[in-house]
């Protein structure tokens, strides 16, 4: 007597926020730098960035390094944001920790805002 196949489960993607600003947007002086915070990826297959800036007077930079422990390792990527610049980016994510900053672009006295989300994929 044959035994009956067991069907293999199959995983389902799931989408889920892994990360986001403040809501209302992170602020930013021209010439400053900001830790916007590490964003443990462990768990995912891949991520997806979404940025925009918002009412600015300067452009953002958005970085986002690689960590592992408390140290940065390497740039994953960085993306310029000018007045009502929106970007969508996915990664293929083989590391465990993602350390995302923001730089201010601009002359003195402007001042930018930024919405940063990232999604993870598993």
């Amino acid at each position: 007597m044959k035994k009956p196949k067991i069907p293999i489960p199959i995983r389902e993607m799931e989408n889920v926020l892994a990360f986001r600003t403040k809501p209302g947007a992170e602020t930013i002086n021209a010439d400053e730098s900001k830790e916007l915070g590490i964003v443990d990826v462990s768990q995912y297959d891949k991520i997806r960035l979404v940025a925009e800036r918002t009412e600015s007077t300067c452009n953002v930079l958005i970085r986002m390094t690689i960590t592992e422990g408390n140290e940065l390792v390497a740039f994953l990527d960085h993306l310029v944001l000018t007045l009502h610049a929106q970007v969508t980016r996915v990664y293929d994510f083989p590391c465990t920790k993602l350390s995302i900053f923001i730089d201010g672009v601009g002359a003195a006295d402007t001042k930018g805002a930024v919405d940063v989300l990232i999604y993870g994929q598993y």
